[in-house]
């Protein structure tokens, strides 16, 4: 699955409303966090444009040209971060090494500066948009694939892939699983934080969330434990590192008597400063 993120020039244009780019400082904030979301690692996908954004009006006598070079009002640093985003688009589409599905298919997200008819103006509604997506995909190979980029705060056990192959009717269950990943990566680690001392109320709230069962799985925790890769920094090199950890609390999915759950654990220093939630296991129970 490919995804095609287009910038609609259009939102850029000044109204009465919205007369100079100054009173539109937090739009620019909103647009500019959906930016650093396609730049991430887990996704590297360009913001498409076209070429009449240049030339785009976005106050009396002002184009987008003139303001990003110092004409017009607003702020040096939101000019500054519009066109570092911007000149990105080149960088990332050089890099060609990140995976392709074998049944990929072209879908587009219009973004706007701002709320604009049929596009999304803030990295919620972005992340949203993407994970429809992801509730489309009908393929297992395919799904695991992308997942990856609609959960970045989130990180996979290596080899995920191999139990989700096992998933009975695996098509039929994309929205339970993608809800499911979506309130994990949203919560699990702020959860964790709150309550490290009484996991027991985060994962009750986790449960909530979800309005299905969270529990730990201590009489198989010799079963749940899954690698993840991971890079440390060693002497200013990354340097590719694995760490097995234990994946005990889980959700059970559909209803309380389903074999489909995810494992997860809340987060580990060593991965991403714990900032990621650590999911090792989408699928059956492992009796």
């Amino acid at each position: 699955m490919q995804v095609i993120n287009s910038l609609i020039e259009q939102s850029f244009e000044y109204t009465a409303e919205k007369e100079n780019l100054a009173v539109r400082k937090d739009e620019i904030g909103d647009l500019m966090e959906i930016i650093a979301y396609c730049q991430d690692d887990a996704v590297k996908e360009p913001l498409e444009y076209q070429e009449a954004l240049w030339e785009t009006c976005v106050e009396e006598g002002i184009t987008f040209t003139d303001w990003l070079y110092g004409g017009g009002t607003g702020s040096n640093d939101d000019r500054r971060r519009m066109l570092e985003a911007l000149s990105k688009k080149a960088l990332i589409e050089s890099d060609k090494n990140q995976p392709i599905c074998e049944t990929s298919t072209l879908k587009n997200i219009n973004i706007t500066l701002g709320e604009f008819r049929t596009g999304v103006s803030t990295v919620e509604e972005y992340v949203h948009e993407r994970r429809k997506i992801l509730c489309s995909i009908r393929k297992v190979t395919d799904y695991e694939v992308f997942m990856q980029s609609c959960f970045i705060n989130s990180r996979f056990a290596k080899g995920i892939l191999s139990e989700m192959k096992h998933i009975s009717n695996f098509s039929d269950n994309t929205k339970e699983i993608t809800k499911a990943l979506g309130i994990l990566n949203d919560h699990a680690v702020k959860l964790y934080q709150q309550y490290s001392n009484r996991l027991e109320e985060a994962m009750h709230i986790l449960a909530t969330l979800l309005q299905r069962e969270c529990a730990p799985d201590p009489k198989h925790s010799e079963n749940l434990i899954f690698t993840f890769t991971y890079s440390e920094n060693i002497e200013g090199d990354k340097v590719a590192k694995t760490k097995d950890i234990e994946c005990s609390p889980h959700l059970k999915l559909l209803h309380p008597g389903s074999n489909l759950r995810i494992y997860f654990y809340w987060c580990d220093d060593a991965i991403e400063d714990g900032k990621k939630v650590l999911v090792g296991r989408i699928g059956r129970h492992p009796y």
